[in-house]
């Protein structure tokens, strides 16, 4: 799978770097824009409004590609990449190979404020990154100003509608990753006749992202038990206890050694926040979640050698990527106007603070085990939006979705960023919806598939045949709350 942005602080791994790692290879990454090199496409543009209301004057050029099937015979399915923030041309090609587009176009293209669609860009924000998205934003919002307000998930529905009507099309499928599951139902909401069917793979929570990351937090241990079924070295016995002591002795007295690279002698610290930035990364990467259990054993015993490698290893392979595939702007402006917050926007960041405290005051730590309410509220989106101005415009909200649009929805059971408990809500929100829950993976379903089952049913539903059975793992669990797709 490929991972477009891995970052070691955690808010940034539960939204971005889960959004962005959704492509599987092979990996080609064309400039901001640039029109994808494969057979049978053409790639095109079109302009949309900044505001539909016409409150504030502007255009955005939207770049859009086409990929022709050799016979289509049904409507075409447009691929929605994730974030906010994560460009669809640079990764055309990726999503041409893992959809089983037999029969229909394959559409992509950038959403507003991505790649070639009217990049957004917060240079000095930017510059402060780093590889983490933790830092405050509100220089970002006070140098976007009023425009910042006109990248919501509803206005990317809109301009979706607007590239539905440019290529002609009465009705599209939608394949949509992580945040695109967003734009995916909110163009559901308010298109629904043309919307012939949707896979979610991956998808955001109904009500999500959760500000404080107790769903995340709160998944941990349920996740770290299913992986070590298939082996944690010696620590499958009692991780989740260990992980709890481990993070109970790190936020008294983290983890600092000297290690020796190369000419130079680098200080590590590992702490709390960083156990836990380790397991959200290692969903994208099974072997590196089943590696965290042995190496928290390993501490606890006074060895820590293991726990400052995966940390180093997680430094290394740190990359905040380019703003041409990824932007920044996009994603704080997306995040921060858009989200459900624990706390009033009307207020100053201080007030904020106190009301998220409070806020995972009540909620019991039993359900963060084994973590802790520090880690919930250092892993969400406080840090990010909590300088953030309050809206200056009000949106109005989509209405429910009507009728029953046949939807499959994939998830992994090792996901940390969109956990299986919130693609069950999902599923139980949408009238017809199917579940297909790949065991043994995590973040991203359709591009790793190692038990071959959501590849075969992404196939049977967007060709119109009733899912079939896992060939490979009878564990696999294909649920429906009504039948027939």
């Amino acid at each position: 799978m490929v991972h477009d942005i891995i970052a070691t602080r955690v808010a940034l791994l539960l939204m971005l770097s889960a959004a962005l790692a959704i492509a599987p290879p092979p990996r080609t990454v064309a400039a901001a824009g640039s029109c994808p090199v494969l057979q049978a496409v053409r790639c095109f543009s079109l302009t949309v409004p900044l505001d539909r209301a016409g409150a504030l004057a502007g255009t955005i050029r939207l770049r859009a590609a086409r990929i022709r099937s050799r016979r289509p015979s049904r409507p075409p399915i447009v691929g929605l990449t994730g974030g906010p923030g994560q460009a669809g041309l640079p990764f055309a090609e990726s999503y041409d190979v893992i959809l089983p587009t037999a029969g229909r176009d394959l559409v992509m293209f950038d959403q507003r404020g991505t790649g070639g669609s009217g990049l957004l860009r917060c240079r000095s924000f930017e510059r402060r990154l780093g590889s983490s998205l933790t830092i405050p934003a509100g220089s970002c919002a006070r140098s976007l100003g009023d425009r910042r307000s006109y990248y919501t998930s509803p206005d990317s529905a809109d301009d979706l509608e607007a590239l539905r009507a440019r290529i002609h099309a009465d009705t599209i499928a939608l394949y949509a990753v992580s945040y695109g599951s967003r734009v995916a139902l909110e163009y559901a909401r308010r298109y629904p006749q043309h919307v012939e069917r949707m896979i979610l793979d991956s998808p955001v929570a109904p009500d999500g992202p959760d500000s404080l990351a107790r769903e995340t937090v709160g998944a941990v241990a349920r996740v770290v038990r299913s992986a070590c079924r298939s082996g944690c070295g010696g620590a499958a016995a009692h991780p989740v206890r260990d992980l709890a002591q481990l993070t109970r002795r790190l936020r008294r007295s983290p983890i600092r050694r000297l290690v020796r690279r190369s000419r130079h002698r680098l200080a590590v610290r590992v702490d709390a926040d960083d156990v836990l930035s380790l397991l959200v990364t290692g969903d994208l990467d099974p072997d590196l979640l089943r590696a965290v259990p042995p190496a928290v054993k390993a501490a606890l015993r006074g060895r820590s050698a293991a726990l400052v490698r995966l940390k180093l290893t997680a430094i290394a392979t740190e990359d905040g990527g380019l703003v041409s595939e990824f932007s920044p702007a996009l994603f704080a402006a997306t995040t921060c106007e858009e989200s459900s917050f624990a706390w009033d926007r009307a207020v100053d960041p201080a007030t904020r603070r106190a009301q998220a405290k409070a806020a995972i005051d009540v909620t019991p730590e039993k359900a963060l085990a084994p973590f802790d309410r520090i880690a919930a509220v250092r892993a969400g989106l406080l840090s990010l939006c909590e300088d953030w101005p309050a809206p200056s415009r009000a949106v109005a909200p989509a209405p429910p979705l009507s009728g029953r649009i046949p939807t499959l929805v994939l998830s992994g059971d090792l996901d940390l960023r969109t956990p299986l408990e919130k693609a069950r809500a999902l599923v139980a929100m949408l009238p017809g919806a199917q579940l297909v829950v790949e065991h043994g993976v995590g973040h991203g379903v359709l591009g790793a598939d190692p038990n071959g089952c959501a590849e075969p049913a992404a196939e049977a539903f967007l060709a119109h045949r009733p899912l079939p059975a896992c060939r490979h793992d009878v564990s696999i669990s294909i649920a429906a709350r009504t039948s027939g797709h």
